[in-house]
């Protein structure tokens, strides 16, 4: 693959910008994080509820997917994270 030389200021233009994407990135995670761990633990308590006043099955479909969006969600804030770990690493290397 041939190297492609740049000036400084186009090198620091790219810095720049992957350090404001990777600030970006965090923060998402960040404001999806916290309100899907609360939903998380809400799920879970109406789960622990549910069996413990024997409401029956109506409860537990709906619970259950509401369990799997929370992985769901939690699988793609972790995404996120990977992402901006590859931008990091993209930075490093363009040095």
């Amino acid at each position: 693959m041939e190297k492609v030389e740049m000036t400084r200021d186009e090198s620091e233009k790219i810095h720049t910008t992957l350090r404001t994407v990777r600030k970006h990135l965090s923060r998402i995670h960040h404001d999806l994080n916290n309100p899907l761990s609360i939903v998380s633990g809400n799920v879970q308590l109406m789960d622990e509820l549910s069996k413990a006043l024997q409401v029956g099955d109506d409860f537990e479909v709906p619970i259950k997917d509401a369990m799997v969006a929370v992985e769901q969600l939690t699988g793609i804030t972790e995404e996120l994270l990977v992402l901006r770990n590859v931008l990091a690493q993209l930075e490093e290397n363009s040095d």
